[in-house]
């Protein structure tokens, strides 16, 4: 992030010069040499989805055969667009560092059950399930801790972050309690659901809680063998959990 903020400081300042031009076709020239070599930038260090919204900023109107100065209403209107553009590249760090609403944008605009942060995954939690989370609204509970532990364990996953897997999947099945009127997990024995269910929510607190205590409380040893990706694999229950927490709490 250091060298991408260096990048943007020179950047801003070179599209702030584009200002001091007095000829309408130099202007032109320069913000379209300008406006591709901040796209390609960010296309190669941030995301092909943030090149877009840089491409759809305004544009210069300018005439580039006019070897004159501009007239005054499109020098201000190419000036304007010149500052639109260097207050969001003075705002892209800041956007870059909240990482986990940025992936799960992008798994959203893939339309795929995938998400990228170097590296690509099959989504953890269904980018689709973590949107229905987003759209409740309660007047006893706020989910926004859920959907950002949701949105963690998917790039946690995607970057191989298994022991994070497990730890935030034991995490999860500890908040969220109280959205089924309990204060432990007793969901697995006492909610009142159908068999499927129940058995679906014991193989999620048994299994996970087991594996992410032993791979938090265990002490340093001489040997150890780390996590993979199916011993921490328990998508499908959490998904079972989640979307009954959508059925029952979407109304409020």
């Amino acid at each position: 992030m250091p060298g991408l903020a260096d990048d943007l400081i020179e950047l801003v300042r070179t599209g702030r010069e584009l200002c001091g031009q007095d000829q309408e076709w130099l202007a032109h020239a320069h913000f379209m040499a300008w406006n591709q070599e901040v796209s390609e930038k960010i296309r190669n260090q941030c995301s092909s989805e943030l090149a877009l919204e840089w491409e759809a900023l305004p544009s210069s109107l300018l005439d580039p055969s006019n070897i004159g100065r501009a007239d005054s209403v499109l020098w201000a209107k190419f000036t304007a667009a010149v500052e639109t553009r260097c207050r969001w590249l003075g705002k892209l760090p800041s956007r870059m560092s909240a990482a986990p609403e940025r992936v799960q944008s992008s798994a959203l605009a893939a339309g795929r059950k995938e998400v990228e942060f170097g590296a690509k995954a099959r989504a953890f939690v269904d980018p689709n399930r973590i949107e229905e989370l987003k759209q409740i609204r309660d007047d006893n509970f706020d989910l926004s801790r859920l959907v950002r532990m949701c949105e963690e364990i998917n790039i946690c996953f995607a970057a191989e972050c298994y022991l994070a897997v497990a730890m935030l999947t034991r995490a999860i099945v500890d908040h969220v309690p109280p959205l089924f009127g309990m204060d432990g997990f007793a969901v697995a024995n006492n909610y009142a659901s159908s068999k499927s269910f129940k058995e679906s929510m014991q193989a999620l607190d048994n299994s996970s809680r087991k594996i992410a205590d032993q791979h938090l409380h265990t002490k340093i040893r001489e040997a150890e063998v780390l996590p993979n990706a199916t011993q921490v694999d328990f998508s499908q229950p959490l998904d079972v959990l989640l979307g009954e927490i959508v059925r029952i709490r979407k109304g409020g």
